[in-house]
C-alpha cells in the first residue's frame, strides 16, 4: 500500500504546463515528481558494454534474457523496442535490472513473421517507443494478466492487430510484419513532427501527448533528464498515432480529468520483475502501470481505454475516457497531416 500511495502522492503533485502543437500532435509538459536513486538506461548502456540482451535459450516469444554488467541498476522502460534477436519485441513492463545480475524479462513479439537472427544475436534500443494504440492493448492485457495469474503476459493476438492496424494506417508494406518498418517507412512526416515538437522545457518531467485535442498517453519519470534522453523516441511513437489526424488544440479540461482519473483509479502493487514495486492502474476508460522504487516513480504509462472504429458518443452528449481515442472533432482544423504513402522492403 505504500507504493500505491507513494504513486497517488506524485499524481496529485505532477501539474500540466502550456501546451505547443507539433503538426497533428499536441503535447502537455508535465513537472513534479521525486528523484530516485541513480541507475543506467538500457538506451545507452549496450553500446558501453553494460547490458546485453538475448534470446532465453533456442528463444521463446515472451521472454528475453537482460545481463546488466553495471554497477548501477539498468533501466528498461515499457514500450521501448528490443530490435533484432530471432524477432521484433517490445518490454511488457519497465524493469530496473539489479547491478551485476541476469534476469528474464517479460515481452512482447512486434514482428510477427520472423523467427530467425539477421544479423545479430543480441537485442539493441535504437528504435522509436511503441505506439500508444499498441502500448494501451499491452499495458491493459499485462495489467489483467498480473492482477488475475501473477504472470506478466500480453493478448499477443491483439497486439499483433494493433500492428497490423499501424502498418496498414501508415501505409506502409512489411515483409515481417515488423511494427518498425511504419517508422522507417514514414520516417520524412515522422521528422517534421519530432523537429516541430523541440526540447523538453527545464524542469519537465512527464509529458501528455494528444491527437484531435485529446489525451492518447501519458509518459511521466522521475527526474528531467530521463525524459530528455527518451524524448525524440517518446514523440516518434505518439506521432506515428497522430498521421493523417487533424491539427486541433489541446482541450486542457481532458488533460485535467485523464490525471484525475489516475490518481482515483484503482491500483494495485505487486512484486516488480527487478528491483521495486510494480503499480497496475484502472480505472473508468483507462489503464496504466508503474514501477516505484526507493519513494520515486521511475516510470509511469497511462493510456485511455481504446473505443471500437466508430464509436458514437453516448447518448446525452457525456464524453467519457473511453472516447479520448475517437476520431477528431468537426471543429478542428481541417488540415490532415501527411496521408501521402510510403512503403518499405
Amino acid at each position: 500500500m505504500r507504493d500505491i500511495e507513494v504513486l497517488r502522492s506524485v499524481l496529485d503533485e505532477v501539474r500540466p504546463g502550456e501546451a505547443r502543437l507539433a503538426g497533428p500532435l499536441g503535447l502537455v509538459p508535465l513537472s513534479g515528481g521525486r528523484v530516485g536513486p541513480a541507475y543506467v538506461l538500457a538506451e545507452a548502456a549496450p553500446a558501453a558494454g553494460l547490458l546485453e540482451i538475448r534470446e532465453k535459450d533456442a528463444g521463446t516469444v515472451p521472454t528475453l534474457i537482460a545481463r546488466n554488467l553495471a554497477s548501477e541498476p539498468v533501466l528498461l522502460l515499457e514500450g521501448e523496442q528490443l530490435v533484432g534477436v530471432r524477432q521484433d519485441r517490445v518490454l511488457n513492463v519497465p524493469v530496473l535490472v539489479p547491478a551485476s545480475s541476469e534476469l528474464e524479462i517479460p515481452v512482447s513479439c512486434v514482428e510477427p513473421r520472423r523467427w530467425r537472427y539477421e544479423r545479430r544475436r543480441t537485442a539493441f534500443v535504437d528504435a522509436p517507443m511503441v505506439s500508444p494504440r499498441v502500448r494501451a492493448r499491452k499495458v491493459a492485457s499485462v495489467g489483467a494478466s498480473l492482477r488475475a495469474r501473477g504472470m506478466r503476459d500480453s493478448d499477443q493476438f491483439r497486439i499483433w492487430a494493433a500492428v497490423e492496424e499501424r502498418l496498414a494506417e501508415a501505409r506502409v508494406s512489411s515483409d515481417t510484419g515488423a511494427l518498425r518498418h511504419a517508422y522507417e517507412g514514414r520516417a520524412h512526416d515522422l521528422a517534421g513532427i519530432v523537429a516541430e515538437a523541440g526540447e523538453p522545457a527545464e524542469g519537465q518531467t512527464g509529458v501528455v501527448a494528444c491527437v484531435g485535442g485529446r489525451p492518447i498517453a501519458l509518459d511521466l519519470f522521475d527526474r528531467p533528464s530521463t525524459l530528455a534522453r527518451v524524448w525524440p523516441r517518446l514523440v516518434r511513437g505518439y506521432a506515428l498515432d497522430a498521421l493523417g489526424a487533424e491539427a486541433a488544440p489541446v482541450d486542457g479540461e481532458a488533460v485535467r480529468g485523464f490525471l484525475a482519473g489516475l490518481a482515483r483509479g484503482e491500483a494495485t502493487a505487486h512484486d516488480a520483475v527487478g528491483l521495486g514495486t510494480e503499480v497496475v492502474l484502472s480505472g473508468a476508460g483507462l489503464t496504466g502501470d508503474a514501477l516505484v522504487w526507493e519513494g520515486a516513480v521511475v516510470q509511469l504509462a497511462a493510456f485511455p481505454s481504446e473505443p471500437p472504429r466508430g464509436r458514437e458518443r453516448p447518448a446525452g452528449g457525456q464524453v467519457g475516457f473511453g472516447d479520448l481515442l475517437a476520431p477528431p472533432s468537426s471543429r478542428s482544423r481541417r488540415r490532415r497531416w501527411a496521408d501521402g504513402p510510403r512503403c518499405v522492403r
